[in-house]
């Protein structure tokens, strides 16, 4: 769950940091309160302090707000989270595995909470 919450975490953040540098902080706060839906693709890559490449992750997002979102991770290993405003629902397909959480308890007052919350 931890490393599916930080992709997910990471994944809003790039969202976030693109919308506030197109023009700054009021970018960003327009973003937040115009934005109620939105879908597509991403791709992220981590690297270590040496500049190696560790990791590489891609796969589809959206969301509806309040609180309804679905990442799809399809690389390296297929993952699909899914959130209902209430519960968030994270299937492992490798494990064959559903874990349901609070929402509130998933997200808390994390960046990905700004682009699923209502405020």
């Amino acid at each position: 769950m931890l490393r599916v919450r930080f992709l997910l975490l990471s994944v809003a953040l790039l969202l976030l940091t693109s919308a506030a540098t197109a023009s700054g902080p009021d970018a960003l706060r327009n973003f937040i309160s115009a934005t109620t839906s939105a879908q597509g693709k991403f791709q992220q890559k981590v690297y270590d302090r040496k500049g190696k490449l560790t990791q590489e992750s891609s796969g589809t997002l959206a969301f509806q707000r309040p609180g309804k979102f679905r990442w799809t991770y399809a690389k390296p290993y297929a993952q699909l989270i899914v959130g209902d405003g209430a519960k968030v629902w994270v299937y492992d397909e490798d494990l064959n595995q559903v874990t349901v959480r609070r929402l509130d308890r998933a997200l808390g007052s994390t960046p990905a909470a700004l682009l699923a919350g209502s405020d």
